[in-house]
């Protein structure tokens, strides 16, 4: 796999200076307000959890339906870069950013919650893997979508059903339906990451999210010949 994608998308970043900032300064002000702003950490973790994911998926999917309408993405994969791994450079490329971008915020919710070492490098460990998740989500979503309507209201609806399953609005019982769910859901390990830098108690959901983040590149490199299969031959996604 040779790194032309993940250049250019590295490039590209941090040429757009503002929009740096944005990514680190926006994240960072809804968690200080959260976490010193009375919120109960129940909802507060919850909305950080949220916010962080959605950050990733549209990070990928957002850059990707533009590169396809612009023709970047027929042009990059014509030019000897194969489907699989032009989407997976980006999703690559578009967690780490990310994850960068959230580092300081990470601190300030490990630092209010006076979290140890040990507890804020799980949430570390956790969100990392979360992301990667989020982006591979995210580049499929991106890759699939016809308009960035469309793929608006479809990375909405699958991300509250999967921090619904994830445990993230609310326990479900044990041995029910709902616990099997939690039980395979993506982002448990760091809602739990995050709950556990206050509490102090187990974080659960570490296998399921080392599953995703391990199967899921495979299902997207099995896919990205069929849904990039238009855009290699040079079509373009409508942004209506």
């Amino acid at each position: 796999m040779n790194s032309l994608v993940w250049s250019i998308e590295w490039r590209l970043a941090l040429a757009d200076r503002r929009a740096l900032a944005l990514r680190i300064l926006l994240p960072l002000a809804v968690v200080v307000v959260l976490y010193t702003g009375g919120v109960p950490v129940g909802p507060a973790s919850g909305v950080c959890v949220a916010l962080f994911i959605a950050l990733a998926m549209l990070g990928t999917s957002l850059p990707l339906i533009q590169d396809e309408r612009s023709g970047l993405a027929a042009r990059v994969m014509r030019g000897g870069v194969s489907s699989s791994s032009y989407l997976l450079q980006r999703a690559a490329a578009g967690a780490l950013m990310v994850l960068l971008s959230l580092v300081p915020s990470l601190a300030v919710a490990a630092i209010v919650a006076h979290a140890s070492i040990v507890e804020a490098l799980i949430a570390l460990a956790a969100m990392t893997a979360t992301l990667w998740i989020a982006s591979l989500l995210g580049t499929l979503l991106g890759a699939v979508a016809r308009s960035v309507s469309e793929m608006l209201l479809v990375s909405a609806v699958l991300l509250v059903l999967l921090l619904h399953v994830s445990g993230v609005f609310n326990t479900p019982q044990p041995d029910g339906l709902g616990s099997a769910l939690e039980g395979v859901a993506p982002f448990r390990v760091l809602h739990e990451a995050f709950l556990e830098m206050w509490t102090g108690g187990s974080v659960g959901g570490a296998f399921a999210a080392v599953a995703w983040a391990v199967l899921l590149p495979t299902v997207v490199g099995l896919l990205a010949g069929r849904v990039l299969g238009d855009v290699r031959g040079g079509g373009m996604a409508s942004v209506g």
